[in-house]
């Protein structure tokens, strides 16, 4: 089946070439970092001589350390050329960032790769490069890419269907109607990353505690919580373990870039609170698979995650608001830009108008203020300067 191209992420790291700098795509495994890859490597092969090396395939198991992930490159370079040296899944690789600082400082060699796990750019191995690399985040598909993959036009069911299954781009090859065998292809990431990624990788031992530590981020996605709490948690359910662990664990899970730790800021005094955190999936799908056995979709949760997900792929820096003691769902930078969004499966009721409107009329700044809303008929609802829009209407034309 032909390869679907997510022009922008290319278009970006082709932009970022011949500047002596390493290229590192990261994101969650699936997420489509591979697929960009070798588009990129069919592109650049006009261009110059490109060396391919996919960690993951078993004719690589040889390379374990950076001098023979070196030696491989050294062995396939054409003088004469400008090589692109393309290397899938790095982290695989012992102690790679000393074979990439080397090659990057080349004339005449680029450097793109691919990791899965957020280890790769801890601030030792980041200091290595001297600030000779540049990271490109790949996310799964938003929605307006969901729709491109699956050939739809923008509706009520396309966007459920968006919001349930979420956008690891391999799924769109899997008929929306074979439930079965998208739930099971889902299951196998997750276990690949719970295995492959943390597991292993990390030594787990209460493996257990690290799958219920996950199911329970997925079923209190959007909820304020720390180690301790979750520990407290864990202790009423006869699961006694320390904030610490819980703490290490965490750690983990946002490692693999599954899930993102979202840090809550002080509008007033503008400044990060350092304990109780927001926990959001990178994809709707995994998300949802593993709160599978609840008899619905838990649309404010998913609905929540999906905004917070376009913020992200936008190029939003993103945070929980708090004011006053009131909380605003998501405050948002990029660059001077500032905005604030409140999510709300409905806004009809008095209540629930009064506390989404209401919460954002108390920040006295005239930066965009949003409320998104599951209503398809909100249509544009303005209030003090304040835009209601249906989540369709915001994930699609709002914000880009």
């Amino acid at each position: 089946m032909e390869r679907i191209c997510r022009g922008d992420y290319i278009a970006l790291v082709r932009s970022l070439l011949g500047k002596g700098e390493a290229v590192v795509l990261t994101g969650h495994r699936r997420a489509g970092k591979s697929c960009i890859l070798e588009l990129l490597s069919a592109e650049l092969s006009a261009a110059g001589h490109v060396i391919y090396i996919d960690m993951e395939d078993p004719a690589n198991a040889d390379i374990t350390s950076f001098w023979e992930l070196s030696e491989k490159i050294k062995a396939a370079l054409e003088e004469g050329h400008h090589n692109f040296v393309l290397i899938d899944e790095v982290q695989e690789v012992s102690e790679f960032e000393k074979a990439l600082r080397y090659w990057v400082k080349q004339d005449g060699v680029d450097v793109v790769v691919t990791g899965s796990n957020a280890a790769m750019l801890s601030s030792d191995i980041a200091s290595s490069f001297a600030g000779r690399y540049h990271r490109v985040h790949v996310s799964s598909l938003d929605y307006r890419e969901f729709l491109l993959f699956y050939e739809l036009d923008d509706s009520d069911n396309a966007f459920s269907q968006y919001l349930r299954w979420g956008g690891l781009p391999f799924l769109y090859r899997i008929p929306l109607e074979d439930e079965r065998t998208r739930t099971e292809y889902l299951g196998s990431i997750y276990d690949t990353i719970f295995v492959k990624d943390i597991v292993r990788r990390k030594n787990v031992r209460n493996v257990s505690l690290l799958d219920n530590l996950a199911r329970f981020v997925a079923d209190n996605c959007g909820k304020v919580f720390s180690a301790n709490s979750i520990a407290k948690y864990l202790k009423g359910s006869s699961l006694s373990v320390s904030a610490n662990t819980v703490g290490e664990y965490m750690d983990a899970l946002c490692d693999t870039y599954m899930i993102d730790r979202v840090k809550r800021y002080d509008i007033k005094g503008k400044s990060i609170f350092e304990q109780q955190d927001k926990y959001y999936f990178e994809d709707l799908g995994l998300r949802n698979y593993l709160c599978r056995d609840k008899r619905s979709l838990d649309v404010e949760k998913v609905l929540e995650g999906a905004v917070y997900l376009k913020l992200k792929r936008s190029g939003y820096e993103v945070y929980v608001g708090q004011l006053n003691g009131k909380e605003i769902d998501f405050l948002a930078r990029r660059g001077d830009e500032v905005i604030y969004v409140q999510v709300a499966v409905q806004v009809m009721g008095e209540d629930t108008y009064e506390r989404e409107f209401g919460n954002l009329k108390l920040i006295k700044d005239n930066y965009p203020k949003y409320v998104v809303t599951m209503d398809p008929n909100v249509g544009l609802i303005h209030d003090s300067g304040i835009v209601a829009c249906s989540a369709r209407q915001f994930l699609l034309n709002f914000i880009s």
